[in-house]
């Protein structure tokens, strides 16, 4: 195991420490006051500098991710809401959007309010505010490295409607800054539901500032708004807080390198007196077609959205009859 720079064999940290929570770990509790209260949630640390917050009663997103101490992900002002207060239609949505490293969008749907056959769809759909269960958080010894996880299921169903089921394993490593986010949503009902999902990657202040700076290989990427094509040679780019900025969204179409992942970076080079820092997403490209950028500078809502989605209507079942058969979709 790698501690603070100096490589150590497993026999000699387990001789220097009491219990392996010393220098790292999973903490459970519950939020005890305001809207959050009642949401259960998972804290997990490393010695690596990782600290981020999983709430098992909203979907399994990750509401807080901090680095060596500075906060990485974007917190809005309603906090860690509980799915009490969630409300479906047109963009109430955003009443329990508190932002955070990770916020699920899906499954059945994401995206903007809209209306088909006369059913209403409100912003990004309904799994962000499901509760989780079979939760098991844990961790081992992997070969030289300690693994941490925490695992569960969220079920999205509807009687007379539709019934997936998300799996997800999110990992991360006692020495190492990286977190894996393994998904598989399986239809377990006999209707034919379409597969839309959005991870709602959100990024903050001090991590971004007008400093920081997209990276990523070949990719073509389009604007989204009027406002996107205005700035559209700017949308690597980032501003400080400015009072009327008007949102911005680009999709980007990146090219996937050697094992199908397509690869995207928002890095600071200046932050830290030179030392830089940054985050890299690596992503499937079968799995996840696309990223969405998103970009909002409004004072007190000064945030950068780096989204991979799958969007429209999936034929999981390869016909256009009523499914039949169960599918399912894996994205690590």
């Amino acid at each position: 195991m790698n501690i603070l720079g100096k490589e150590i064999e497993k026999d000699e940290v387990l001789n220097s420490i009491g219990d392996i929570s010393q220098i790292g770990g999973i903490s459970s509790f519950e939020f005890n006051d305001g809207v959050s209260k009642g949401v259960r949630a998972i804290e997990i640390k490393t010695i690596a500098g990782l600290n981020m917050t999983v709430l098992l009663d909203r979907g399994m997103d990750i509401s807080f991710l901090s680095y060596k101490s500075v906060p990485i992900s974007f917190r809005s002002k309603v906090r860690e809401t509980s799915p009490t207060y969630f409300e479906s239609r047109g963009y109430e949505f955003l009443r329990t959007f508190f932002g955070g490293f990770l916020t699920t969008c899906g499954l059945t749907y994401m995206g903007p309010q809209s209306k088909n056959g006369g059913e209403e769809f409100g912003l990004h759909g309904r799994i962000s505010n499901i509760s989780a269960e079979n939760v098991w958080a844990d961790g081992e010894w992997s070969e030289k490295t300690y693994k941490i996880w925490v695992y569960g299921k969220v079920r999205e169903a509807k009687f007379f409607g539709d019934y997936l089921q998300l799996t997800r394993k999110i990992t991360t490593y006692m020495d190492k800054p990286e977190i894996t986010i393994e998904d598989t949503v399986e239809n377990i009902g006999k209707r034919k539901p379409p597969l839309m999902i959005l991870y709602h990657l959100n990024f903050g202040y001090p991590f971004l500032n007008s400093n920081s700076k997209i990276i990523e290989g070949e990719a073509e990427v389009k604007p989204l708004n009027e406002n996107s094509e205005r700035d559209f040679n700017k949308y690597r780019e980032f501003c400080k807080p400015t009072v009327g900025f008007k949102e911005q969204a680009f999709l980007h179409d990146i090219k996937p390198d050697s094992d199908g992942n397509s690869n995207i970076a928002l890095v600071d080079s200046t932050f830290n007196d030179g030392n830089g820092l940054g985050i890299w997403l690596k992503f499937n490209k079968d799995n996840l077609p696309y990223l969405l950028e998103w970009k909002n500078a409004s004072p007190g809502e000064n945030v950068c959205g780096l989204e991979p989605v799958r969007t429209g209507i999936q034929d999981m079942c390869g016909n256009n009859k009523p499914c039949q058969k169960i599918w399912k979709y894996t994205c690590k």
